[in-house]
């Protein structure tokens, strides 16, 4: 059996930005019609004029386009050598779209795949390499390895739950590959920048039994699909040792005014905080502090739209 990784020639050269056959490659624009489509599709089709990214989020996002529509395209033709995959062909060609869309794009959750015990271990050790990655400023500083590291993960956990053994073993190689070029250059930490005074008298301490992110759209504090799997897990533990605290620590990304986005980050820990009320935890174990804009999980510049700080931290302690 032929099997085909989507990182190989000219797959590889669109991710990280060489030049390729000219007409080698033809990839979705927003609004552009696809056999993939969803028929969603154009709730996602134009990106926001409101956007004022930094150019290194950008490149990120637009890699991650141009990595996902090469996976879903590679999936859809049956390039793998086994069955048409056309659901993950669809979802990954739906994750293009997102990312060209200046929207949320997550990497796929071990639990929603059909994996063994040691193989779910795994990758949730890799997905928490990857969330370092994020939160050490890889997007900004090597964006196209840092897509590449994220959709090469998704590759891998595809291939994996498909039982594409030698297209998973490919896929893992390019992700470690991504990882060790982010880790080199991606050193970022909290620490490194400089904060509100206000949020200072937060302790930042850590010591958590476990640590969750529960994801929102930009000026929403609607939990999303991704949140709830969250919450349902943190329910899961929480409700499992009574004598553990649930700490909720709300943020936002920069795009506002400090005291808006304080009182929207407060929106958005009231929104976790009564999801997990709503399972059966007791308020007085729950304590939470929302630090608006002023403690970004991804640093940037003031006025960026950033996905992954518009985000409620949940630790259990």
């Amino acid at each position: 059996m032929t099997i085909r990784a989507f990182f190989t020639g000219a797959s590889l050269a669109v991710l990280l930005g060489l030049p390729t056959a000219a007409g080698a490659f033809v990839f979705n624009t927003p609004g552009e019609k696809s056999l993939f489509q969803p028929p969603f599709g154009s709730v996602f089709d134009t990106r926001s004029g409101l956007d004022e990214q930094a150019a290194g989020v950008v490149a990120f996002e637009d890699a991650l386009h141009d990595g996902y529509k090469v996976f879903s395209d590679e999936l859809g033709e049956n390039l793998w050598g086994g069955d048409w995959d056309m659901l993950d062909a669809e979802l990954f060609n739906h994750k293009a779209r997102r990312a060209a869309a200046n929207s949320a794009v997550f990497p796929e959750n071990p639990i929603d795949r059909d994996l063994s015990a040691e193989d779910e271990i795994m990758f949730l050790g890799a997905l928490r390499r990857l969330r370092q990655g994020f939160e050490r400023g890889g997007r900004s500083v090597i964006p196209a390895q840092m897509a590449r590291a994220q959709v090469s993960y998704d590759c891998w956990i595809v291939g994996v739950d498909d039982g594409s053994t030698d297209a998973a073993e490919i896929c893992k190689a390019e992700f470690e590959d991504a990882m060790d070029q982010v880790e080199a250059v991606a050193t970022a930490s909290l620490t490194d920048f400089p904060y509100d005074t206000r949020a200072m008298t937060v302790s930042v301490a850590r010591g958590a039994v476990d640590s969750y992110f529960v994801y929102f759209d930009f000026d929403k504090s609607d939990i999303l699909t991704e949140g709830s799997r969250a919450i349902g897990e943190i329910l899961t533990a929480a409700l499992a040792d009574p004598e553990l605290t649930v700490r909720v620590t709300a943020h936002t990304d920069t795009v506002g005014t400090l005291d808006y986005n304080q009182a929207l980050s407060e929106r958005r820990a009231n929104a976790v905080i009564g999801a997990l009320v709503a399972g059966g935890i007791e308020p007085d174990r729950i304590v939470s502090v929302a630090v608006g804009q002023t403690q970004p999980l991804v640093p940037t510049a003031d006025g960026v739209r950033e996905q992954f700080n518009r985000v409620a931290e949940v630790d259990l302690l």
